[in-house]
């Protein structure tokens, strides 16, 4: 299978998360539930990380 996403620590610098999601700097802001950082502006937002919508697909199963 794949690698499981990791949470984005809200202290990384936005350039350096926006450059890991695949998106603008200034599109990168804070999960809903975890604080991470994700895409959360644009046409891409995900207000929940990967990290946790990994984690709610795991629980769900």
């Amino acid at each position: 299978m794949g690698d499981t996403p990791r949470r984005l620590d809200p202290r990384m610098d936005r350039a350096s998360a926006a450059i890991v999601l695949g998106c603008e700097p200034r599109q990168v802001g804070p999960c809903v539930r975890c604080r991470g950082l994700t895409v959360r502006y644009g046409k891409q937002a995900q207000p929940i990380c990967p990290a946790c919508q990994a984690k709610q697909k795991r629980t769900e199963r």
